[in-house]
C-alpha cells in the first residue's frame, strides 16, 4: 500500500469513529506512525510528531470546529509541516542557480527542466555544463536543452570546473538567469569539497540547490547537511518522486535542515517538474486531489488551443470539447496523473487511464469523420451514424463505440469541477487541507468513507 493510502487510513480512523476519545486518537496515531516509518521517515521524527499531535488534540477547540474536525486538521497540518511546510523561497527571482548532488540523482535532466520552467515564465535562461568528469555529461545537457531551445555553454577541453563557469559567465552575460550543472559526487571529501567551493566562489550563486532522488531514504538528511556545510545549500529538488514509496524519508529529512524542498520531479519529460507545496502534495498522495495544480496544468495545456481551460475542466463539454482536450492531453500528462491530481484515480475505470498515444490518435481520426452537429451533440450518434463514422475513419464500429464510452467517462471525471467554481474556492480548499475537502466541493463526508463525492 502506498504512503498516501496509509496516511489517509489514519485520518479515516478519526472520521469513522463513533466517538472521539484518547484511545481513538492513539489508534490513529499508531496507523500514521506505521505509514511514516515504512516510508523511511526517521523514528525520532515520527515520535516527535505523534507527541505534538497528542498534546494538542484535547486542548481548547478553535472557534467553529468540532473535536473531530480539529484533530483531522491537526494531523493534516502536522504532516504538511513534517514534509516541508509552506514554501516561500520561490517567491524570489533567482539570478544564478548552482545544482549539486551525488552521482545518478538526475542533476543534468533537472537543469533542463528548471530552464524550461523559468523560460515559460519569461526569463532568458542559459545553462553552463560544469561537469568535467562524466564524458557524456555536456553532450547530454546539449541534446536535452536543444529540444527546449535553451542556450548551453560548455568546454570539453577544460578540466577545471570553476574555469568553465568563469568562461560561461562571460559567454552568457546577456542572460538574466544562469543554471550551472556541476559534477556528481560519490561523497563530499577533501579535494571534492575544495573543488565545489571554487565553483561556488566563481559563480557567486544566489541559489544553491541540492538534487536528490526520492528513493534515497533516511540518508537524505545527512546528504543535505553535508552539502549545506560545503556550499550553504538553500534549497532541495527531489527527483524520481513518481512511483517511489520512500519519498517521505527524503522530504522529511530535508524539512529538518535549513534546506527547503523547492521542486519535485514527477517524470522523465522536460515539463515534469512541479513547485513543491507540502499541502498540495499531501492532498494529492492521500487522494484528496491537487485541484489548483490541475488548473495550472490545464491553463498551460490550453495555450494555442481553441478551448479554454475553464470549459475543459468545468465538466460541461461536448464531444467537440473532448476532441480539443485530447489534443492537449499530451501536454497535461498521462490521464492517470490528471485523475490523481483530482483525487479520482481509484474511482475511474482502469481502461480510461491507460490510453496509448496510438489510441488517442485513432480517436482523433474518428472525430474528424463526424459532423459539426455530432461533435456538439454526441447523443445523436445512433447506429447509422456510428456506421458512417466507422467507414469514413477506417475503423470498426466497436472502436467508435469505445470512443463514445471513453468520452462519457472523461465527462464524468471533469464534472467534478462544476462543484468547485471560482479560483478562490480552489485556493480556499487547498488552505483548508484535510479538514473537509468534500464539503467544500459541495458533497458530503459519509460516516464510513472519507471520499470526495
Amino acid at each position: 500500500m502506498a504512503l498516501g493510502e496509509k496516511l489517509r487510513g489514519a485520518l479515516d480512523k478519526i472520521q469513522q469513529a463513533s466517538a472521539i476519545d484518547k484511545e481513538t486518537v492513539k489508534d490513529a496515531l499508531k496507523e500514521m506512525q506505521r505509514a511514516l516509518i515504512s516510508a523511511d521517515v526517521e523514528i525520532k521524527l515520527v515520535l516527535e510528531l505523534s507527541k505534538k499531535i497528542e498534546g494538542k488534540a484535547f486542548k481548547e477547540l478553535p472557534k467553529g470546529l468540532t473535536r473531530r474536525e480539529h484533530i483531522v486538521k491537526l494531523m493534516h497540518d502536522s504532516l504538511s509541516e513534517l514534509i516541508g511546510g509552506k514554501n516561500e523561497t520561490q517567491e524570489k527571482e533567482p539570478k544564478k542557480i548552482l545544482l549539486v548532488g551525488l552521482y545518478g540523482m538526475g542533476k543534468t535532466t533537472t537543469a533542463v527542466k528548471l530552464a524550461k520552467y523559468y523560460s515559460k515564465r519569461g526569463r532568458k535562461v542559459g545553462l553552463i555544463g560544469a561537469d568535467t568528469y562524466r564524458p557524456a555529461a555536456l553532450e547530454q545537457l546539449k541534446q536535452l536543452a536543444e529540444k527546449e531551445k535553451i542556450a548551453v555553454y560548455g568546454n570539453k577541453k577544460e578540466k577545471e570546473p570553476y574555469k568553465v563557469v568563469e568562461q560561461g559567465l562571460r559567454e552568457l552575460k546577456d542572460y538574466d538567469l544562469l543554471i550551472v550543472d556541476s559534477a556528481g559526487r560519490n561523497a563530499l571529501e577533501g579535494n571534492l569539497v575544495e573543488e565545489i567551493e571554487k565553483v561556488e566562489k566563481t559563480l557567486k550563486a544566489d541559489q544553491r540547490w541540492l538534487v536528490m532522488g526520492a528513493d534515497i531514504g533516511q540518508i537524505a538528511k545527512k546528504q543535505a547537511e553535508a552539502f549545506h556545510n560545503a556550499v550553504k545549500v538553500n534549497g532541495v529538488i527531489i527527483t524520481r518522486i513518481d512511483g517511489s514509496a520512500k519519498g517521505g524519508g527524503a522530504l522529511a529529512g530535508c524539512a529538518v535542515t535549513k534546506a527547503q524542498v523547492l521542486f519535485i520531479g514527477t517524470g522523465e519529460k522536460a515539463g515534469d517538474l512541479e513547485e513543491f507545496d507540502a499541502q498540495r502534495y499531501l492532498g494529492r498522495i492521500m487522494g484528496y486531489g491537487d485541484l489548483a495544480g490541475l488548473l495550472e496544468k490545464a491553463k498551460e495545456a490550453a495555450e494555442n488551443e481553441e478551448i479554454s481551460p475553464e470549459e475543459m475542466l468545468k465538466g460541461e463539454f461536448t464531444l467537440k470539447a473532448f476532441y480539443q482536450q485530447l489534443k492537449a492531453a499530451r501536454k497535461m500528462g498521462p490521464l492517470d496523473k490528471v485523475a490523481e491530481m483530482m483525487g479520482l484515480k481509484m474511482q475511474l475505470p482502469k481502461e480510461a487511464l491507460e490510453q496509448s498515444e496510438e489510441k488517442l490518435d485513432k480517436f482523433k481520426v474518428m472525430m474528424d469523420s463526424m459532423t459539426e452537429q455530432e461533435l456538439r451533440e454526441p447523443e445523436k450518434l445512433n447506429k447509422n451514424r456510428i456506421q458512417r463514422v466507422s467507414k469514413g475513419s477506417g475503423t470498426t464500429e466497436e472502436e467508435v463505440r469505445e470512443l463514445i464510452k471513453q468520452y462519457k467517462q472523461m465527462k464524468k471525471m471533469f464534472k467534478n469541477f462544476k462543484k468547485i467554481g471560482s479560483k478562490k474556492k480552489i485556493e480556499k480548499m487547498q488552505k483548508k487541507g484535510g479538514l473537509d475537502l468534500a464539503g467544500l466541493m459541495g458533497g458530503k463526508v459519509k460516516k464510513k468513507k472519507f471520499k470526495i463525492r
